[in-house]
């Protein structure tokens, strides 16, 4: 499969600078997500394909935006446009799972060395076969992959620099067999809790820390009740934008188009602005909340990546199978050389 490459030029978030008028006749679609409105990187990368779509249709295609979990969470809005009640949502990878266990590849701790490497790769040929495995196997079209953010630790006990730090603590985690395989491989303890719950038990002590990128520490509630943060960078989350494959191939080819084209230009404003984030952030959190933060050197990454990584890697074979997740390593390294030749 031939290397596509996207180049995008994403503008900071602000408020919409276009607004089209309806066309007559004019077609709504609805386009859920769990992100509350605000600035965002996902509500904001939601409002470019709403204004892109509007803008080339010539108001012939209008979107409505649901953010804040208005139509349910992300495993009911993926539901929702499987049967077809719902043209469009924006689910991570984690609820994507439960429809699509091979998603689970992504999960491998230190898989990607930085953001331009995990967008070559979810941009390349093995993106490309994932998305069309998704259609085969479920019947949703997977549209665009985007960047949810490079996950790191928190925690209240002491900062994180090497792999002892963290032995012995109690971390929350998403209620994933991946990512606790991950944290106890490090001799911590990992406690599953919803989000909802996160910032009550970090608060009442039930768990230590817990692992989130940095724009979801911040607007989560989460560097309130933290003293540390390491931006350790060991998990690459994954958002996919997927629409109802019915309502899509009803389109017209240009309309078709379009609404590719506006996938990948909100994905590309979520790469960007998640990785901004990952500053922009952080900087919050230090200079408004008092946390102490870490950045982590390749070095001390390379001794998180050498305890975690042949755990997780054993257990996502036994859920994925081999190839794919020897597909995926080859790929990475082949990106690897792309760039940095």
């Amino acid at each position: 499969m031939r290397i596509r490459t996207f180049v995008a030029a994403c503008a900071i978030a602000g408020t919409g600078w276009f607004t089209a008028l309806p066309a007559a006749g004019a077609v709504e679609i609805k386009f859920g997500i769990g992100v509350a409105e605000g600035d965002y990187p996902e509500y904001n990368a939601l409002v470019r394909f709403k204004e892109y779509v509007e803008f080339k249709t010539n108001g012939e295609i209008t979107v409505r935006l649901f953010p804040g979990n208005q139509l349910g969470g992300e495993r009911e809005m993926i539901e929702q446009v499987q049967q077809g009640s719902l043209e469009l949502t924006f689910p991570a990878d984690g609820a994507m799972a439960g429809f699509y266990a091979p998603i689970q590849v992504w999960s491998i701790p230190y898989l990607f060395e930085s953001a331009p490497v995990a967008w070559e790769v979810i941009n390349g040929p093995f993106g490309d076969a994932m998305r069309e495995d998704i259609l085969a196997q479920t019947g949703i079209r997977a549209l665009a992959f985007s960047q949810n953010g490079f996950r790191s630790f928190t925690n209240n006990i002491r900062p994180i620099v090497d792999p002892d730090d963290i032995a012995g603590m109690k971390i929350r985690t998403m209620e994933s067999p991946v990512f606790m395989e991950m944290v106890n491989s490090l001799g911590a303890t990992a406690v599953p809790i919803s989000g909802a719950e996160v910032v009550m038990a970090l608060r009442q002590g039930v768990v230590d820390g817990q692992e989130n990128p940095p724009a979801v520490v911040y607007s989560g509630g989460h560097g309130e009740v933290q003293k540390y943060y390491t931006l350790n960078e060991h998990v690459f989350g994954l958002h996919v934008i997927i629409a109802n494959n019915d309502w899509f191939e009803s389109l017209s080819p240009g309309h078709q188009q379009i609404i590719k084209d506006a996938a990948n230009l909100m994905a590309w404003t979520e790469n960007l602005q998640k990785t901004e984030g990952d500053w922009r952030f952080s900087k919050k959190l230090q200079e408004e909340l008092g946390m102490e933060i870490h950045v982590s050197t390749p070095e001390e990454k390379a001794a998180f990546k050498e305890i975690t990584q042949g755990p997780v890697v054993t257990f996502i074979r036994s859920r994925v199978g081999d190839d794919l997740v020897d597909d995926l390593l080859s790929e990475v390294e082949a990106a690897k050389a792309r760039l940095y030749q």
